[in-house]
């Protein structure tokens, strides 16, 4: 079973508490479960203590896949928080101080520390994502994109595809309704 969770969900203290009693009462075993967060746009220049935060309140010694949410760095509200990062003005705060590289190394700490044993892209198109494969030591997993039968995005599937990128949809399924 594989669940998605991320820090702007909210899911990660009831989905722990849940966890914690499945696993308790033997309902399921962690090594049958595939569990996927996301580190939040605040978060990037604090990716190690975001981790913890989520393994914390996920109550688990680690992740299956730690995603970059969004390819982009706003001002910090706090470790774990996901507060608005518009400023006075209702213009995003983007933080210029960190760069994708920046994060992604600190994502490659979180797999050698062994809180993670996949990291991820979420939300990367193409430049993107060959930027993160020329500066990567540990490669991306995964690129979870939007995409569906009205979205294909045949060139950013196909590169990943190509170098190794398992491409994963989200909102895949909202069309059906």
């Amino acid at each position: 079973m594989s669940l998605v969770l991320a820090a702007d969900y909210q899911n990660e203290g009831k989905v722990g508490e849940a966890l914690a009693d499945a696993f308790k009462t033997g309902l399921v075993k962690r090594e049958d479960l595939f569990i996927t967060t996301k580190l939040w746009n605040s978060d990037h220049g604090h990716v190690v203590e975001a981790c913890k935060t989520s393994l914390k309140k996920l109550q688990l010694d680690y992740l299956d896949l730690f995603l970059v949410h969004f390819p982009i760095a706003t001002k910090h509200t706090g470790v774990g928080t996901t507060a608005s990062a518009l400023d006075e003005e209702g213009v995003l705060d983007i933080d210029p101080t960190i760069s994708l590289e920046t994060t992604w190394h600190a994502m490659e700490q979180t797999v050698s520390m062994g809180l993670v044993r996949s990291i991820g892209i979420s939300n990367y198109d193409i430049f993107l994502t060959r930027d993160c494969l020329g500066y990567s030591k540990i490669k991306p997993a995964v690129n979870q994109i939007e995409t569906h039968r009205y979205f294909q995005r045949d060139s950013l599937v196909n590169f990943c595809q190509k170098h190794g990128i398992a491409v994963t949809a989200h909102s895949p399924w909202w069309l059906l309704g």
